[in-house]
């Protein structure tokens, strides 16, 4: 928006009104095409000790769509425009900054509904989620360094992990003893600082993934009690990782996957879409290809959903 105001509408945020906003909102739903970048990029890098910044960084991103000049934004990414531009102004608002919320009044003008024709989110087929863990796969028993990518990729995949499950925060460090075993049925246990604890079932087709994992690193195939080592690891052999890190970490491997494909002759547009994915992407990949087999209640659970109507609209419906 800081962005749009200045180069677009030539004037401060701190000055517009309701139909300028709405101006801005019309932008965001078709920016022009150098706006719009093939993947999330960090805005700012470090060479040489400092912070420079990434030109190949972008506003936008098309991410699962096919191409930067038919972007269109998802309904759930307009909210969120909404929802952080009117925490914006009610900032600046309580501060004396701005003299109105343009947000609250184009909403009250326009209602709350954004209408109009949006794309449909695209996700792997079960077969294309196969395919893509077994080069993973492949690639692991060529380098075992590759273990620990194959891991979060079907930890994401098969339990709807998001990478703050896995991440380490602060003196907080997710272990191997948070996979325990009840009765014959093994569970994840996250128990972060500040956050609810959480109790996984964890996928009977997850668990050859945690083997082999556990096996690249020395240990024993399935996890002991009171088993303090780390989760994950840095490649130096650090505890924990950061979000960003598993992030890169699963992007990277995706890129590998694409080229891999690619160099075999069977890439097209519907593989593609693995250059802009994440894990967020590979999540929703592995819950609508579950929902083939589940039942709404049961993913509804097992994604941490607290509506059984967003999980059915999401992962079920057409």
């Amino acid at each position: 928006m800081l962005l749009w105001s200045w180069f677009f509408a030539g004037k401060s945020a701190l000055t517009l009104n309701r139909d300028q906003f709405g101006q801005f909102l019309s932008f965001c739903k078709k920016p022009p095409s150098n706006w719009v970048g093939a993947a999330p990029a960090v805005r700012f890098i470090q060479e040489d000790g400092s912070w420079t910044f990434n030109e190949g960084w972008r506003p936008f991103d098309i991410r699962s769509q096919t191409e930067a000049d038919s972007y269109r934004p998802f309904t759930g990414t307009l909210r969120q425009i909404h929802s952080i531009c009117s925490s914006f102004y009610n900032f600046l608002h309580a501060e004396d900054a701005a003299a109105l919320n343009p947000v609250t009044a184009s909403r009250s003008h326009n209602g709350n509904a954004e209408s109009g024709i949006y794309p449909v989110r695209r996700y792997l087929s079960s077969d294309q989620l196969y395919h893509v863990l077994r080069i993973l796969e492949c690639r692991a028993v060529v380098n075992p360094t590759d273990e620990r990518a194959l891991f979060i990729v079907a930890a994401t995949v098969f339990m709807y992990l998001r990478a703050a499950d896995l991440a380490k925060s602060g003196e907080y460090c997710p272990s191997m003893d948070c996979f325990v075993l009840e009765d014959g049925k093994w569970w994840l246990v996250l128990d972060a600082p500040g956050t609810p604890s959480q109790r996984l079932a964890v996928n009977p087709k997850f668990l050859p993934y945690l083997k082999r994992y556990r096996k690249s690193r020395g240990l024993s195939p399935l996890p002991e009690q009171d088993e303090g080592v780390p989760m994950l690891e840095t490649s130096y052999g650090r505890p924990g990782l950061s979000v960003r890190q598993i992030r890169d970490i699963v992007q990277g491997a995706l890129r590998q996957v694409h080229a891999a494909i690619t160099s075999s002759g069977e890439c097209g547009d519907h593989w593609n879409v693995l250059l802009g994915s994440s894990l967020r992407f590979l999540r929703d990949s592995g819950a609508r290809s579950a929902a083939q087999t589940r039942e709404p209640a049961e993913l509804q659970r097992d994604l941490r959903i607290t509506s059984i109507a967003y999980t059915y609209g999401r992962y079920y419906r057409e």
